[in-house]
C-alpha cells in the first residue's frame, strides 16, 4: 500500500489526481494529511509555489530518502526548473497536468523504475506538448551544463536527450573561461549600464556571423563561454574567425566601456562527457602566464615539457626572491644557454620576463584583497622600488597600481 501526499492549495487540482490514482489503483494507495505525516509518505507531490519549496523538497530527501518527491510547477515558475535536476529528482509535472503522462511516471515509482538522473526525454516532451518551450532560452540547459562541466554526466544517452534544448540542437565541444574588471565604476553607473551584460551581448553578437552555437554560464567571478568550434580545427586559436571575435571584443570593450576582460581557453574535446577537461584547462589558462597576448591565453600553450614544470613550482615558491636563470637551469639539468633558449621556446617568455609576470599576478590579487599600500606590496613581491614595479604594473597591465585599485571586478552572479 502507497502513502501519498498532495501537497497542493488547488482543490481542483488534488481531486482531480486523486480521482486519477483511485482508478488506476483501486486497492493499492492511500491518502495521508497533515504537515507532521510528511515523512511518512511514499509519494509527494508539491506545487511549487516559492523557492521555499524547493528547500522543502531538499529537506524531505534528507529526513525520508525512500520517498519519491514530485515538484508540480505552473508555467510562470518553470524559469525554476533546473533546481529539479539540481535535486536529482525522478520526475517533474507541469500544469495543466495530462492524465497519461502522469500516470505513466507514478506508475514507474510504483513499479520501483527508478533512473539514476533526470529523464530529459520526457520532460521536454512536456514542456512541447504546452507550447511553453523555448530553444533559445531552455530551462534545462544551464542545468545540463553544469552538470556537464562538473563531470556528473556519465551516460551518451542522457547527452542525446538534452540536445533537442541546447542552442542549435548542438553539444558544445570547448569552454572558454572569462574575468575582468571596469576601469571607471562610476562611469557604469552613471550611463546606466552593466557590464556582464555588455559582455554576453557583445560576444554573442559577434559569434552569430560565424557559429550559431554559443551559450553561456554565469558564476559569481567569471564567465564560461561554451561553444562549438568547427569539426576542421583542432583548437580556437587555429579557428581564425573565432579567434579574432574574441580579440574584437576584447579591444572594443576596453576602447568604448573600459571593461578589461582577460580570457583562458581550453582545448576542444569531440567527446561530449570530456567536455569538463576543458572548463580545467580553460581556467588553468586564464591564470598562467601569457605566450603571446596577455588578454588571450591557450591551454595549448602551456608547456608539456616535465623538466620546465618543475622550474615553473620553483619559481611560484620563491618568485619573491631573486632567482637567477643559471639556478633555474640547474632545477632543469640544462646549461643556462639552453635552458634560456628553451625556456623561450615553450613560454614565449624569457625567464625574467615569465618571473615578472608571476609577481605580477600576486601583485594584483594584492591590490585586489588588501588594504596594503603599492609600497608593502612592492617590497613583497620582490621588486626593487616602487617606482620600478608601477612602471612594470601599468606596461603590462595598462593601468598604474593605484589605478588598478579604483577599479571593480566584474561579478556576473
Amino acid at each position: 500500500m502507497l502513502s501519498i501526499r498532495l501537497n497542493m492549495n488547488d482543490e481542483t487540482e488534488k481531486q482531480k489526481i486523486r480521482s486519477w490514482l483511485c482508478d488506476e489503483f483501486p486497492d493499492g494507495c492511500r491518502f495521508i494529511e497533515g504537515s507532521d505525516n510528511e515523512e511518512q509518505a511514499n509519494i509527494i507531490i508539491i506545487e511549487i509555489q516559492t523557492l521555499f519549496d524547493w528547500v522543502r523538497i531538499r529537506r524531505l530527501q534528507k529526513n525520508n530518502n525512500r520517498c519519491m518527491i514530485f515538484p508540480l510547477l505552473t508555467p510562470d515558475w518553470i524559469h525554476t526548473s533546473p533546481l529539479a535536476i539540481e535535486l536529482n529528482v525522478q520526475s517533474m509535472f507541469i500544469k495543466p497536468l495530462k492524465k497519461n503522462y502522469f500516470l505513466r511516471n507514478i506508475k514507474k515509482v510504483i513499479n520501483k523504475v527508478k533512473t539514476s538522473s533526470f529523464s530529459y526525454s520526457e520532460v521536454y516532451e512536456q514542456l512541447q506538448e504546452e507550447g511553453t518551450f523555448n530553444e533559445e532560452d531552455a530551462p534545462f540547459q544551464e542545468a545540463f551544463l553544469r552538470r556537464l562541466l562538473r563531470g556528473e554526466i556519465s551516460s551518451e544517452q542522457e547527452v542525446i536527450q538534452a540536445r533537442s534544448f541546447l542552442a542549435g540542437h548542438a553539444i558544445p565541444n570547448v569552454v572558454v573561461f572569462i574575468q575582468g574588471f571596469v576601469s571607471d565604476p562610476e562611469k557604469e553607473k552613471a550611463e546606466g549600464w552593466e557590464a556582464p551584460s555588455i559582455i554576453i551581448d557583445s560576444l554573442r553578437k559577434e559569434f552569430s556571423k560565424c557559429t550559431p552555437h554559443v551559450s553561456f554560464l554565469s558564476y559569481r567571478k567569471h564567465l564560461l563561454l561554451l561553444m562549438r568550434v568547427p569539426v576542421n580545427y583542432t583548437s580556437i586559436k587555429h579557428w581564425k574567425n573565432g579567434e579574432q571575435v574574441l580579440l574584437n571584443v576584447i579591444e572594443q570593450l576596453k576602447n568604448t566601456y573600459g571593461i578589461y576582460l582577460y580570457i583562458g581557453v581550453g582545448s576542444i574535446y569531440r567527446e561530449a562527457l570530456h567536455l569538463h577537461h576543458s572548463y580545467r584547462e580553460a581556467r588553468k589558462a586564464r591564470r598562467t602566464p601569457p605566450f603571446n597576448r596577455i588578454h588571450l591565453r591557450y591551454f595549448d600553450d602551456i608547456t608539456k615539457n616535465e623538466q620546465l614544470k618543475k622550474v615553473f613550482e620553483y619559481i611560484q615558491l620563491h618568485f619573491n626572491q631573486e632567482i637567477l636563470v643559471s639556478e633555474a637551469a640547474a632545477r632543469a639539468n640544462f646549461s643556462p644557454t639552453y635552458f634560456s633558449r628553451q625556456f623561450k621556446k615553450e613560454t614565449g617568455r624569457s625567464f625574467v620576463e615569465y618571473v615578472t609576470f608571476v609577481r605580477l599576478q600576486r601583485a594584483i590579487w594584492l591590490i585586489r584583497h588588501t588594504n596594503d599600500t603599492i609600497e608593502q606590496i612592492s617590497d613583497e613581491i620582490g621588486f626593487n622600488t616602487p617606482n620600478y614595479f608601477s612602471a612594470i604594473f601599468k606596461k603590462y597591465v595598462g593601468l598604474s597600481p593605484s589605478e588598478y585599485r579604483a577599479t571593480r571586478e566584474i561579478l556576473f552572479i
